[in-house]
């Protein structure tokens, strides 16, 4: 466990660990993006169909905790594959926000329209999705 991220599905969820090292690589790369994740709040589940992990993570105010499976009630639910998942991770951020009008936007909105990446909730809490497209992006 580092300081800001406790992984509790290492054990049950192997891909928790990807998602643990990227959020920590990020977050010591780039060190504003701390200050993003000192503002988040909630819980998000990702469910990766193709590689069957699903995880919650719990964000309360500059930690995160990981969950096996879907723990609580989570504001945003991101069902997809692994793949599109990572997609995620490319988004350029412009103006604090992701840019979806380039290469690896425009990849993120076709999964999005063609369904192959569907987040529930990310009508009721834009802010919370935001946030988390920020601290994933390694951009």
């Amino acid at each position: 466990m580092n300081q800001f991220i406790e992984n509790r599905a290492a054990d049950e969820v192997p891909f928790s660990n990807v998602l643990e090292d990227l959020m920590t690589q990020n977050i010591e790369k780039h060190p504003d993006k701390m200050e993003v994740l000192k503002k988040m709040k909630g819980a998000v589940a990702l469910n990766l169909q193709d590689i069957e992990a699903v995880v919650t993570l719990h964000f309360d105010g500059g930690k995160m905790t990981i969950d096996a499976g879907v723990v609580g009630k989570p504001a945003l639910v991101i069902r997809t594959e692994s793949g599109q998942v990572m997609d995620l991770n490319v988004l350029k951020i412009k103006w604090g926000l992701p840019y979806y009008f380039d290469k690896a936007g425009l990849k993120v909105m076709s999964h999005i329209l063609a369904g192959r990446l569907k987040v529930q909730g990310m009508f009721f809490h834009p802010i919370l999705l935001t946030r988390l497209t920020v601290i994933m992006s390694v951009m």
